[in-house]
């Protein structure tokens, strides 16, 4: 077999595998050939849901927006060549690990017998820069808009308050903590962010974004309510990575809801927790809320996409030690929740 350049397969048309590249085996550390033949790509890979349903790689209620997956079948059914970007998730060394590829399927006709010629180079690496710069400019663009309106107004003001100061200085310094971090994760490319532990009040961290989404675009035309409970309740950790992970679900919520709209932040005690609420009345449709916390999925085919839910779930539960989930239904709307513990 020729040898192909990045990861290459030979597939029946019922997606099982009858050769492979060197490549491909390589990667997977995979020496005897004949035990991975009449698997299909997703079983090969150890991909987290392969074994999901009965019917294997290819039949979960995942599969049915797994980028390769809609590449094979599509190239069957067309007999022509189809490309996708392909975000999975895969068990390795008993640990979960995120991948990104691009994908193409070639039909094959060969005495009357449909083969695919099944391609798929490794992109995880770059996507995972993109998604990292992504995010970060995402999250400064946050803090420039409310940075930006603040100061319109202060500009309006012949002798600006005090209050009004106090606020541009808080956002100046949380920009200043953006480059902080990013420049962290962009040297780790893991994550492994040091948190700055300081004790703050819930309260305070409330206040701190009703401020910033004040004078903000997105709340243009819109109703942003905060509910001021959990009064005394005192956190220890790290100030600015709790504030990013609940400036996200408000920011993505706001997104999400037309003008006229209502987004609603709000706390709820627990003995020695405390949960952020952030709910929107619209409802995530069910294969995007499949893969919400998936860092490389999303419904753009662009490198950098699918990292804002996922650096939720990544600051909020790898590197603080809490708990990030959601809930959505078309009667109950959306509620994105982080739960941290308190001292």
């Amino acid at each position: 077999m020729t040898i192909a350049n990045g990861l290459f397969a030979v597939l029946n048309e019922q997606r099982q595998v009858v050769a492979v590249n060197d490549t491909f085996l390589r990667m997977l550390g995979i020496e005897d050939t004949g035990g991975i033949l009449g698997l299909r790509p997703g079983e090969i890979v150890h991909c987290i849901h392969c074994c999901d349903t009965p019917g294997g790689c290819g039949t979960s209620e995942y599969c049915a927006s797994c980028g390769a997956v809609l590449s094979m079948l599509s190239a069957i059914e067309t007999r022509q060549p189809q490309e996708r970007t392909c975000a999975l998730s895969v068990e390795r060394d008993s640990k979960q690990v995120d991948l990104y590829f691009s994908v193409r399927s070639c039909p094959l006709i060969i005495e009357g017998e449909t083969y695919l010629l099944f391609f798929m180079q490794d992109n995880s690496v770059e996507q995972q820069r993109a998604c990292l710069e992504r995010t970060f400019f995402h999250d400064i663009n946050n803090i420039l808009c409310g940075l930006v309106g603040k100061s319109e107004i202060l500009a309006q003001q012949p002798i600006p308050s005090d209050d009004k100061v106090k606020e541009l200085q808080h956002l100046v310094l949380r920009i200043a903590q953006e480059v902080s971090i990013q420049n962290s994760l962009q040297k780790s490319l893991d994550g492994s962010y040091k948190p700055l532990y300081s004790t703050f009040s819930a309260r305070t961290l409330l206040g701190e974004i009703e401020q910033l989404f004040q004078d903000h675009p997105l709340s243009a035309g819109k109703k942003f309510l905060v509910q001021h409970e959990g009064e005394g309740v005192l956190l220890i950790t790290d100030f600015h990575l709790v504030s990013r992970i609940v400036v996200n679900m408000v920011t993505n919520a706001l997104e999400a809801t037309p003008d006229g709209g209502t987004v609603r932040l709000y706390l709820e005690p627990h003995p020695s927790a405390i949960s952020f609420h952030v709910w929107n009345e619209g409802k995530i449709p069910d294969e995007i809320a499949l893969h919400i916390f998936q860092r490389n999925f999303s419904t753009k085919e662009t490198l950098g996409r699918g990292f804002g839910t996922y650096s939720m779930k990544l600051f909020g539960e790898d590197v603080l030690g809490g708990m990030v989930g959601f809930e959505t239904s078309a009667e109950a709307g959306t509620t994105f929740t982080f739960t941290i513990v308190t001292q």
